[in-house]
C-alpha cells in the first residue's frame, strides 16, 4: 500500500476501478454498525441510509440462518429483481471487525471476480 494514501482512498480507488470494469452502479463498504467506511457511485441508485439498513437487516438474517438452519458463516447474500438488477452483500472481516460490502449491479453483468479482487484489497490494507 502507498504509505502516503489513507486506507479509505486506496479502497475507493479500487472501487472506481472495478466499477468501471464491471459497470457497477454503486459500491459501499459499511462497518459492523452500518457506518460508511468507503464508497463510490456515479449515481446514487439507493440512498446510503437504506443500503446501510438493509445490510444490518441481512446481518441479522445471517445470524438466524446459522441458529435455525445451521448455515454457518454466510459470506454473501444477493437480492435480485425481476429486472435482473442485483444488490450483492458480501460479509467479511477487515479493520478488526466484520464489514459489509454492498454492490449494486446492473442487469446481465458478472461481479464475482471483480468483487473478490476488491475484498482482497480491503483485507490486505486492513491488517
Amino acid at each position: 500500500m502507498d504509505k502516503l494514501r489513507s486506507p479509505q482512498s486506496v479502497i475507493e480507488k479500487k472501487m472506481i476501478e472495478i466499477s468501471e470494469m464491471g459497470n457497477y452502479e454503486m459500491v459501499r463498504l459499511f462497518s459492523n454498525e452500518g457506518l460508511p467506511l468507503a464508497e463510490f457511485y456515479n449515481e446514487q441508485v439507493i440512498e446510503e441510509d437504506r443500503l446501510a439498513e438493509l445490510s444490518i437487516m441481512l446481518r441479522e438474517v445471517r445470524t438466524m440462518a446459522d441458529l435455525m438452519g445451521k448455515i454457518e458463516n454466510i459470506k454473501e447474500m444477493i437480492v435480485e429483481g425481476f429486472n435482473h438488477r442485483k444488490i450483492v452483500f458480501r460479509f467479511f472481516h477487515a479493520f478488526n471487525q466484520e464489514v459489509v460490502l454492498a454492490i449494486v449491479i446492473p442487469p446481465k453483468k458478472s461481479y464475482r471476480a471483480l468483487t473478490n479482487s476488491l475484498v482482497r484489497t480491503i483485507e490486505e490494507i486492513s491488517f
